[in-house]
């Protein structure tokens, strides 16, 4: 029989479980507090659960934890990238990114992707599977076990892959990120950041949680966007707009959409009026950010003057904008530089 990682199961699935074991249900804050705030790897180290209960945990369940095969640390900005390899030898990687007073991890969400966003150095490389809810979790406890001293504040779901491609899996994860047995990391501090699957918003703006909803836009013209982020041929502006309307209008929040700055493609004079005319009305703010060199492109990052011409056209129309400086770069860890890898 093939074991499930425990990981993999909610509160109220594990709560179901124990008590076909035959456990009290108050047992499940105790196993949650061993796995993701001590972040056990053993179920005999849960050493307040009676010997019975621990031997029908590992005849049931199994404790996963990938495998590091490479990390690589900026000696700019202290940015750090895993890359970890899973049970079944897929690899993916994840991204630290250390600050005083924060501590933000960039959370792969599948092994690969299917949208093909032209920026984007995991492309190339296609989708092979989403990864499973535990996996998800796991790659927060293994950044944690690396870093002891520092403080995790903030997720992002900005890795290799789209979220809302994996919803259920990335859900369950968030779940257990926010609950307080767990690793009590407020909602407010979760981001997830989509390039604009449809179904997958209005599924969103249902959860009930105050999770940070980002969507990768880019341009607001369609036909550049489709080559951008070809997910637009499905999802064209229009829709995509009124999906955010109706996402803030249903959850009085704020959307923030990642802008990536390439000459010659989305960063004119023009480009900028046509994003504050697509945007007007609608209660969200913009995070530009310059382009990242990947090998597999002619693209590049736009002067600073065009930068700064960008941002003021942006705001003199009364949009909320700011430039995000990346981090990572040197290591290509910087925003779409993560791919599928192996050693």
């Amino acid at each position: 029989m093939t074991k499930t990682d425990i990981k993999d199961l909610s509160k109220t699935e594990l709560e179901k479980a124990l008590e076909s074991l035959g456990a009290q249900r108050y047992r499940v804050a105790q196993i949650f507090r061993w796995l993701y705030k001590t972040g056990v790897r053993s179920f005999d180290d849960m050493t307040d659960l009676p010997d019975d209960l621990r031997r029908k945990l590992k005849d049931k369940f199994h404790i996963t934890r990938p495998v590091m095969l490479d990390s690589r640390r900026s000696p700019t900005d202290g940015t750090t990238k895993y890359l970890l390899k899973l049970e079944d030898g897929n690899t993916i990687e994840t991204v630290f990114l250390p600050e005083k007073a924060r501590g933000t991890i960039c959370l792969s969400s599948q092994v690969g992707c299917k949208f093909s966003c032209s920026f984007c150095a995991s492309a190339p490389f296609g989708f092979v599977r989403n990864l499973k809810a535990s996996e998800i979790l796991d790659e927060v406890l293994f950044v944690r076990t690396k870093n002891p001293d520092a403080a995790i504040t903030n997720l992002v779901f900005m890795g290799i892959g789209e979220p809302f491609d994996n919803y259920d899996n990335v859900m369950r994860a968030i779940r257990i990120f926010n609950d307080k047995d767990a690793f009590n990391i407020g909602a407010r501090r979760i981001t997830v950041s989509t390039c604009g699957v449809l179904p997958g918003m209005k599924k969103f703006s249902d959860e009930g949680l105050q999770i940070e909803l980002s969507v990768s836009l880019h341009c607001a013209e369609d036909a550049v966007r489709s080559k951008i982020v070809p997910v637009n041929k499905r999802y064209p502006l229009k829709e995509l707009i009124a999906a955010c309307r109706e996402y803030t209008a249903r959850t009085d929040r704020v959307i923030t959409f990642e802008y990536i700055l390439i000459r010659g493609v989305n960063s004119s004079r023009q480009d900028a009026l046509k994003l504050a005319a697509l945007l007007k009305g609608l209660k969200c703010k913009v995070n530009t950010i310059s382009y990242n060199k990947i090998k597999a492109l002619d693209y590049d990052e736009p002067s600073a003057r065009d930068i700064r011409l960008f941002i003021d056209i942006l705001k003199d129309k009364g949009v909320n904008v700011m430039h995000r400086k990346s981090r990572g770069e040197d290591i290509d860890a910087g925003c779409g530089q993560l791919r599928i890898s192996k050693l």
